[in-house]
């Protein structure tokens, strides 16, 4: 399997999200300026609850379900400001690379995750949650109803949207056997026993893994192309992530046995096949119908008002 093969296979993990590539982790993700708002950067010197401006988000509201996340975790939002939907208007959909800088240069600023880690991040954001996360923070931000998003559900006939309507990825039973509620992850146990805790990948580590790959191929180096697709299922944390502790994961993957090989290899490809998101609606009928998540108007439409000449006089 060459290089760029593999990249396609971990970007059609993530750009199910609506895309991805080239962050860098650690660093602001666009250099457009962050505005001031009040408690932006203090989740751990004050309560989030005490934020002006802020909104908690259920965790059990999102995709996940908050079984991926220590018990505790809050995750608040804010609306946009009118800098940032600026910034947002300048955004080249087609561009795969700007829509996933763009994703989470309004993660990075609308939203507040606090955990019982002190350096608890938007990176350890669940890739599966950030859609979400972006859908609750535009309601947010247009709560007169401004902005509409709408997809097509046939040849003549449109849909108004909202973050619940959304279907972003089902949970097996037979694969919720396996959480474990005190690690917060699919504790795997193994009949020879082994063990091995498979997870939610996180912006985080998704973001080292796209960077890891873009810096093998510029140098012109090799790498492990049959590890780089268990990758994000089986690195728990971001930090302290480096070459050096990646390349020590990959050489203790070399000791997987067969079974354990195949168990891996059944959940990546069941996660994979399953975070493709749709709309659930229902028709004039009363029948359950599904429409691929295509916003009319594109990605850009998301925190742009629907009809803005209707704001004229």
């Amino acid at each position: 399997m060459e290089n760029n093969n593999t990249e396609k296979q971990l970007q059609e993990f993530v750009e199910a999200q609506e895309g991805s590539k080239n962050i860098h982790v650690g660093k602001p993700i666009t250099s457009a300026p962050a505005p001031k708002f009040p408690g932006q950067r203090s989740d751990n010197q004050i309560s989030m609850a005490n934020k002006i401006g802020w909104q908690k988000l259920p965790i059990k509201d999102l995709p996940t379900m908050g079984l991926f996340y220590s018990e505790g975790t809050e995750v608040s939002i804010r609306a946009a400001s009118a800098s940032e939907i600026r910034h947002w208007s300048t955004l080249n959909s087609d561009n795969d690379s700007e829509l996933d800088d763009m994703l989470n240069y309004i993660l990075e600023r609308c939203v507040s995750f606090k955990n019982s880690d002190t350096s608890s991040s938007w990176r350890d954001i669940k890739e599966i949650d950030r859609f979400y996360i972006l859908l609750a923070i535009r309601e947010y931000t247009f709560v007169k109803g401004e902005n509409q998003l709408t997809v097509k559900t046939s040849e003549s006939s449109t849909l108004n949207v909202n973050k619940e309507m959304i279907d972003y990825i089902e949970f097996d039973d037979k694969l919720m056997k396996y959480h474990d509620p005190v690690k917060r992850c699919f504790n795997l146990k193994f009949r020879s026993g082994k063990e091995i805790e498979v997870t939610i990948p996180s912006v985080g580590v998704t973001n080292y893994l796209k960077n890891y790959i873009g810096r093998k191929q510029q140098q012109q180096q090799g790498f492990d192309t049959d590890f780089i697709t268990f990758a994000p299922f089986v690195i728990k944390d971001w930090r302290g992530l480096n070459d050096d502790s990646y390349e020590k994961i990959v050489i203790d993957s070399n000791n997987w046995s067969i079974e354990e090989i195949s168990v891996l290899t059944h959940l990546r490809d069941l996660f994979i096949d399953t975070i493709d998101p749709v709309v659930k609606y229902h028709d004039e009928g009363g029948m359950e119908r599904r429409a691929p998540l295509n916003f009319q108007g594109g990605i850009k439409s998301v925190f742009l008002i629907s009809d803005p000449f209707g704001q004229l006089v």
